[in-house]
């Protein structure tokens, strides 16, 4: 072989080999709150709504980092670039304005949800306040709810009533109404049900029936990640949306939300 040849041969070959490997594997970092939000999201991404973007991630071969963080602090990051997603986000103007949803002609896909879960009012026990699904009755005291959540607040203030957004997690907030200093909070529903089973709240802290909220949560994905794999991140919603309705991740949902409820 003529020596002059070599260089062009060798290039010829890396080519070849370079398109015959698989192409690594893209990484979304995933800024999770640093408390969980059972049962959809833990900072350790072993939540309900964790699995099934795992699950979607190992089939279109995404590595995912898991990077807890306060929940103001995820959007910051998100917002930035930062951090690429958030596991689980609803679709309101607030975060829209910030985020990338999975939208069709500028409405979004409910069918992509990563999962669905309700906000209900928690009272202090012997409490008279009450809640109608329109508004609250003998209303003295702040409604507690988590800092960092968006949709909660932006109702409570759309009713015109005092909010106290201090707490830090669900139980810190129930621990207030017990002291006395609240009468009520909002909460997600599977999670209050289950701080309502742990002796220091059960028969103090009862759930009323009728929801605050009932809404869909949806993998948020930063701008500029979106720009970069727009491509990927549709894929990635759409088998999110395939895989939620598949019998094996309703198999581990339910063996997931039967070991979050066990007494």
């Amino acid at each position: 072989m003529h020596l002059s040849r070599l260089p062009a041969l060798l290039l010829a070959l890396t080519l070849t080999l370079w398109m015959l490997t698989p192409a690594h594997a893209v990484t979304l970092r995933l800024c999770t709150m640093e408390s969980a939000v059972l049962p959809f999201i833990t900072p350790e991404g072993q939540g309900t709504a964790d699995l099934l973007i795992r699950m979607a991630a190992q089939e279109l071969d995404i590595t995912l980092i898991y990077q807890p963080a306060p929940l103001a602090r995820c959007r910051e990051l998100v917002r930035t670039g930062s951090a690429d997603a958030f596991p689980a986000a609803p679709f309101i103007p607030t975060l829209a304005a910030e985020f990338r949803y999975p939208l069709q002609h500028g409405e979004i896909e409910t069918g992509l949800a990563v999962a669905s879960g309700r906000t209900m009012v928690f009272r202090r026990v012997g409490s008279s306040v009450d809640w109608d699904g329109v508004r609250f009755a003998h209303l003295n005291t702040p409604v507690l709810t988590p800092f960092g959540t968006v949709m909660p607040r932006e109702k409570l203030q759309a009713l015109n009533v005092p909010i106290d957004a201090n707490g830090r997690t669900m139980q810190a907030n129930f621990q207030k109404m017990l002291a006395g200093r609240a009468d009520v909070a909002v909460a997600l529903e599977i999670h209050g049900a289950q701080l309502l089973l742990l002796p220091p709240f059960a028969g103090k802290i009862e759930m009323l029936p009728i929801p605050f909220l009932d809404e869909n949560y949806y993998l948020a994905i930063s701008p500029a990640y979106y720009e970069a794999h727009a491509q990927l991140i549709e894929k990635l919603w759409d088998t999110i949306g395939r895989l939620r309705r598949s019998p094996l991740y309703l198999a581990q949902q339910r063996k997931a939300l039967d070991e979050l409820l066990k007494p």
